[in-house]
């Protein structure tokens, strides 16, 4: 029972660990937007040729790179998956949104869009404490 409850106290330390880490990015990235703050364009790595472009990228040894959609989409409907791929069993965190990444890496997320821009700040880290962080823009047009 002991080793149970030692599991189990491991898990919520890393879980809120992440989440720790993806609340002060976010709270960085919010600061760095309100002071008028302009990112620097990145391309992140993907396997294979090419690269993914018009992301804003920040890593630390930990691939992450979102697939659908992509940067400055604009859609027409307020509801979107964003689908996306990293190490094996990352944890993920899409704003306020937490996941785990499946046994190649891939993830996917149901989101609800404001009318307007929205951000999308998506964080993983995996077990061995490396991060990757990587910020789209989508923009949800009412038909009206």
């Amino acid at each position: 029972m002991a080793v149970v409850s030692i599991f189990i106290l491991l898990i919520l330390a890393v879980v809120i660990g992440g989440f720790l880490v993806f609340t002060k990015r976010l709270a960085e990235s919010k600061k760095n937007k309100e002071m008028g703050e302009i990112s620097t364009e990145r391309t992140i790595p993907s396997e294979g040729a090419g690269t993914k472009k018009n992301q804003s990228a920040v890593e630390t040894g930990l691939k992450l790179q979102i697939t659908s959609p992509s940067d400055k989409s604009v859609v027409t409907s307020p509801y979107i998956t964003l689908r996306g791929k990293t190490v094996a069993q990352a944890e993920v965190f899409v704003n306020d949104k937490e996941l785990v990444a499946d046994q190649d890496g891939n993830f996917s997320v149901s989101l609800t869009l404001d009318e307007g821009d929205n951000p999308i700040i998506v964080v993983a880290n995996d077990q061995n404490g490396n991060v990757g962080e990587t910020e789209i823009t989508v923009s949800y047009e009412t038909s009206e």
